[in-house]
């Protein structure tokens, strides 16, 4: 079995930068699931579609013991990645299924995202890997510039082989849901029953709608309601005044 890897910092002593108050996640429709169930699950770098996340170079002098170390450090890294940007198109695109998602947004300042060993940090963009003598966490938060248009945090932790990465959260923590411009009215409806069976009262619902005049993307604070004559859809949604 192998060893388990420490960071080289304790979590404590890393300065971050303060995030916003919202962060946001894309999603696909089949993951309603994470409103659902009310859990996230953090990812192994492994899975994610960036061939170099978390890959980093070791010193020479180092060298098989810190190139094992790397990589069961990557295999124990969880990895649930964020975005400034609420309304970006390739992102809706490429994590949202061509708008036919939703994007969940997270209040950034809730302990959550800074307890039980987890870090939120800020993603740093560079032209190259950093250099890193031991295996650090810190890893996690570099990544190629052909990334920085997504303007990503990452809330980051270790897990053991045996511990489950789906990690459970209040209700309250979902401050945001803006729905996909494509996204079809039963999806819509699913999430409507999760807001009523977790009493989500203070959730705003949003509606990203394009503009053709100026290419962008807006979201617009909307009111939800059950409705049996709602042409079929099951719920009205209209403009929030």
């Amino acid at each position: 079995m192998a060893e388990r890897v420490t960071p080289t910092q304790p979590v404590q002593s890393v300065k971050v930068p303060e995030p916003p108050e919202v962060l946001y996640k894309y999603l696909p429709p089949e993951r309603i699931d994470i409103v659902e169930n009310m859990e996230l699950r953090f990812s192994r770098p492994s899975e994610f579609n960036d061939t170099f996340d978390t890959h980093y170079l070791v010193p020479r002098s180092q060298g098989a013991k810190a190139s094992t170390a790397r990589a069961v450090l990557r295999n124990q890294l969880g990895i649930f990645c964020l975005t400034e940007r609420p309304n970006d198109h390739l992102m809706w695109v490429h994590y949202a299924r061509n708008h036919t998602g939703f994007v969940l947004g997270f209040d950034a300042k809730a302990s959550f995202f800074r307890e039980n060993g987890r870090i939120l940090d800020r993603v740093v963009y560079r032209k190259g890997p950093k250099v890193f003598g031991d295996a650090d966490v810190k890893v996690c938060f570099y990544k190629s510039d052909t990334w920085e248009h997504e303007r990503e945090w990452r809330c980051v932790r270790s897990f053991p082989s045996s511990e489950p990465r789906a990690v459970g959260i209040e209700p309250g923590l979902i401050t945001q849901i803006i729905l996909g411009s494509r996204m079809e009215a039963w999806q819509i409806a699913r999430i409507m029953l999760c807001k009523t069976a977790y009493e989500m009262n203070r959730t705003q619902f949003l509606l990203s709608v394009p503009s053709k005049k100026s290419w962008t993307f807006e979201n617009r604070l909307k009111t939800m309601s059950f409705c049996d004559n709602c042409g079929g859809n099951g719920y009205l949604m209209k403009d929030q005044t």
